[in-house]
């Protein structure tokens, strides 16, 4: 008896002495999470630093990890080498922000652990951004972290960009802080602007637009072509932009620089100029499903949805007429140039030739 009783103080004293060496360290989590958002703009740039208890963000991206309830730097050094890309798709996937009722990318620039005041636990501290062009007039954060895995989590938010201040708490039942109102005249303003620089950024339209009245001699059946590729576009930019059916991404970047290439060669061949019009209109679909893609995401609860949609295309199809006569004079005056036809296809079949390789292999 005497014996075992002497093995179980020798035992208590062993434990005493591991534990006051402080190798390795439990982490004291207890029983509440805790985690702090800052949201501010700089720059044209919306920064979040979110600082979450480091027990939470490690079984977050790692739940099965043997050294989740420790905190030597050994551990922590080796959580912060090993697992930054699944903490960044972590964070990008399970926090979503939306200005003027569009999803926001960003991306993770700073990840690092901290000791927080008043706080027993060490923290995780990410900087994420998100570029934005105008200083948004409504914004949401959608908050999904931690919450499945521990309902009693809470999120003290503290939000100032610009006109817009909010101090709130996010919790299991309450995931989303919304702050501004999208009035209609600015949705109108904000979206139809939105369509006419897509337009502009997409060169490969405008390409397709040039070529299409390169492969025509005379002004009527160029408008006709012109009308046939605008009006399909416009079909399924609506399809789309309301959801109703899409095309991957991948997908998309091959086709549109290809849908550059086919064309240009047909013309230069004059392979396909009495079907001009109906590949105007298969090239219309294609290009209308890109277009669309600048409205994936678009939150439908702002009670404005299909005013947006509505605008966007608007405004895109304004800069597709338009820059459609502009060609159409242009092009009318290069073709007594010598050679400038045949130079003018081969250079758009080079540039979409290019455009597809990076697009596809980089």
């Amino acid at each position: 008896m005497k014996k075992w009783l002497r093995l179980v103080v020798l035992s208590f004293l062993i434990c005493g002495v591991w534990l006051s060496t402080g190798i390795p360290v439990s982490l004291a989590h207890g029983n509440v999470s805790v985690a702090y958002s800052d949201i501010t703009l700089e720059h044209n740039t919306i920064k979040y630093v979110l600082q979450l208890d480091m027990y939470d963000m490690m079984a977050e991206v790692n739940p099965d990890d043997p050294d989740l309830a420790l905190t030597t730097e050994k551990v922590l050094n080796k959580f912060y080498s090993t697992h930054q890309a699944e903490v960044e798709h972590l964070l990008l996937t399970k926090i979503n922000l939306y200005s003027d009722s569009l999803p926001l990318e960003g991306r993770v620039t700073q990840f690092r652990y901290i000791e927080k005041e008043n706080e027993v636990q060490p923290f995780a501290e990410a900087v994420i951004e998100y570029p934005v062009k105008r200083n948004p007039q409504q914004f949401t954060l959608d908050y999904n972290l931690v919450f499945d895995r521990d309902q009693w989590h809470v999120n003290y938010v503290n939000l100032a960009l610009g006109e817009l201040k909010k101090e709130a708490v996010l919790i299991a039942q309450i995931t989303e802080l919304q702050v501004g109102e999208l009035k209609l005249p600015r949705i109108i303003q904000y979206f139809s602007l939105l369509g006419i620089e897509q337009f502009f950024r997409s060169y490969e339209s405008i390409l397709v637009l040039a070529i299409l009245i390169l492969g025509l001699q005379s002004t009527k059946p160029a408008l006709r072509t012109l009308a046939m590729f605008a009006a399909t576009q416009s079909l399924t930019l609506l399809l789309s932009g309301l959801h109703i059916i899409a095309l991957p991404d991948r997908l998309l970047n091959a086709l549109i620089p290809l849908s550059v290439v086919f064309l240009a060669l047909s013309i230069y061949y004059k392979a396909a100029v009495q079907q001009l019009s109906w590949i105007a209109g298969g090239l219309g679909i294609i290009h209308g499903f890109w277009y669309a893609r600048q409205l994936l995401g678009l939150r439908e609860d702002g009670g404005h949805f299909a005013v947006s949609v509505t605008a966007f295309y608007a405004g895109l199809e304004a800069s597709v007429v338009l820059i459609s006569l502009s060609l159409l004079i242009i092009i009318n005056c290069f073709r007594k140039v010598k050679y400038a036809t045949p130079l003018i296809l081969s250079a758009a079949a080079f540039v979409g030739l290019i455009s597809f390789t990076i697009k596809v292999f980089f």
